[in-house]
């Protein structure tokens, strides 16, 4: 429409005009506010996936003491020190599975966020003997897996929500 009116009003029908947009260039407060908005949903996302190790751990645990498994093994001959070291260690050789698996596919889809992986070394140092412990709080594997899950998807994302809203 402006072409046609500027080919009137100069007298000239060959005349034309081009059009460049450009768009303001994206503010880096913009671009750190989705940074920490996809750091919050990986957070979010890998407490999920955490919070459910220690329902599997505390559930093998009361099937044990249920089955009186561990008395079986002591009637046999196996030291008490003997028993739960060897149970701590298995469980936190299979926590490091899924937690290498995270720290994969953060790499592979580009989530890289630095210092995270160390957290992620010594959280099973913290989480086994954490979920042993509160595994002698219940008779019932059912009630200690519900409030087991409860409790730490509470810590794993109520605390790192707190800590980003801080």
């Amino acid at each position: 429409m402006y072409e046609s009116i500027l080919k009137t009003a100069t007298g000239n029908p060959n005349f034309s005009f081009n059009l460049t947009t450009v768009s303001f260039p994206t503010l880096q407060i913009l671009i750190n506010r989705q940074e920490q908005g996809d750091s919050v949903v990986f957070c979010f996302m890998v407490g999920v996936a955490l919070a459910m190790i220690p329902c599997a751990m505390i559930s093998f645990l009361l099937k044990e003491k249920m089955d009186s498994l561990k008395h079986m093994q002591m009637v046999s001959g196996m030291s008490l020190p003997a028993y739960w070291i060897s149970n701590m260690m298995a469980d936190i050789v299979k926590v490091y599975i899924p937690l290498i698996l995270i720290v994969m596919l953060s790499f592979i889809f580009n989530c890289n966020y630095p210092g995270v992986w160390v957290c992620f070394l010594v959280l099973p140092w913290a989480l086994v003997p954490f979920t042993y412990l509160t595994s002698f709080l219940f008779n019932n594997d059912t009630n200690a897996q519900i409030v087991t899950l409860i409790l730490n998807f509470l810590v794993c994302n109520i605390l790192a929500s707190t800590v980003y809203t801080l």
